[in-house]
């Protein structure tokens, strides 16, 4: 199954993780039991028959939902407990030209966790003094540069080069792309030329039609600043669900996600710890992970003070379960964490921490619940 997902990983597909959290007594087997939802497929077996067969026939609506959620499955022997887990690809915003208005949006879409490619062919303008928010800054002709991009559902392309000539190339080069946002910059004059020539070009109105042109929503924007403000209220218009784009991730989910992939296949231990559910007031919410590694070093967190140091404090305990190796022959969807070898415990479990030992900046207790699932991966 992780080939699979690391293949989804790489194709930047939707993802949907279903793991099994709590099982009834007597199906402590189906514990860490995992199905994989992709738009190629649906990969793993969570242990049981029925409770497969009704996961799956979810499966499209799993991939499309933006929130994790907890469900509380009946059976007959009792409740099984699964957490659905939407991993979408990391939001990614190309932004065609390096002048007065890019400088200030990409300023601003660093803080809303885009990874941001900056595309110009001047040197004075396509630098990493002025873009240090950019990911990536490609000084080269348009063209050849769009051609070394790669585009998705969850790719957003802002055009706002120089001038009208180099705008209009670039949407006829992107636009086949099928980008999941397309905006670009100009006059009510301006566009409507340029939708006349698009559709005298050939493309289809559809097509055109999906393109926001002008750019950006309509508050009075008149400064580079304003006008990056309004292009960044449209760009989270249509990443919240607003217009239908397929959701998005943040870099913080999506690195865990590599990362994790990455443990896995160098064989390097790792406890991953996830909120499942909260209930009261808590730091972080459900989906919220934490890396750990045998000596002690954490990746991430789950809200920080004495909850997450006692999930920690838990969660070293798995490294030394003695839980065996993947079997040759093992269901796909239950990797060898899911018993030890004494057959009298697991290397994966639910952990509910108090937070009322917590408290916020202004001095208050957090108070509530989180219950974080821990599960040994290698």
């Amino acid at each position: 199954m992780y080939q699979q997902l690391r293949q989804a990983v790489s194709k930047r597909e939707r993802i949907a993780l279903a793991t099994v959290v709590a099982s009834a007594r007597g199906q402590e087997n189906l514990l860490g039991c995992k199905l994989l939802i992709t738009g190629s497929g649906i990969f793993g077996d969570l242990g049981d028959a029925a409770l497969t067969a009704r996961m799956r026939e979810q499966a499209l609506e799993f991939l499309l939902q933006r929130t994790a959620q907890l469900l509380e499955i009946a059976g007959a022997c009792g409740a099984t407990s699964v957490f659905v887990e939407p991993l979408h690809p990391v939001a990614r915003l190309l932004v065609l030209g390096g002048g007065h208005i890019a400088q200030p949006l990409v300023a601003i879409a660093s803080l809303l966790e885009y990874e941001i490619t900056v595309i110009d062919d001047r040197p004075s303008f396509a630098n990493r003094q002025r873009f240090p928010g950019a990911q990536s800054v490609v000084c080269d002709d348009f063209s050849r540069a769009l051609s070394r991009q790669r585009f998705d559902a969850g790719t957003s392309v802002v055009i706002v080069t120089r001038g009208h000539q180099h705008d209009l190339a670039c949407l006829k080069q992107v636009l086949p792309e099928e980008p999941g946002y397309v905006g670009m910059i100009g006059s009510r004059r301006r566009i409507k030329l340029v939708r006349e020539h698009l559709m005298s070009a050939g493309f289809p109105e559809e097509q055109v039609n999906r393109v926001f042109m002008p750019i950006g929503l309509e508050i009075g924007a008149e400064t580079p600043a304003e006008i990056a403000i309004s292009i960044a209220a449209q760009l989270t218009e249509a990443r919240c669900g607003r217009y239908p784009l397929p959701p998005t991730s943040n870099n913080e989910q999506w690195q865990y996600l590599a990362d994790m992939l990455d443990r896995v296949e160098l064989g390097q231990p790792v406890v991953a710890a996830t909120i499942v559910r909260t209930r009261g007031s808590t730091p972080r919410k459900p989906g919220s992970k934490m890396l750990l590694s045998p000596d002690g070093s954490i990746r991430g967190t789950i809200g920080g003070g004495c909850g997450e140091a006692a999930v920690r404090s838990e969660a070293m305990m798995l490294f030394d379960s003695g839980a065996a190796p993947v079997p040759a022959g093992a269901p796909v969807g239950c990797p060898g964490w899911a018993r030890r070898r004494d057959g009298r415990g697991v290397a994966a479990r639910l952990f509910s921490v108090t937070m009322d030992a917590d408290v916020d900046a202004e001095g208050m207790a957090c108070g509530g619940v989180m219950d974080v699932f821990l599960e040994r991966l290698v």
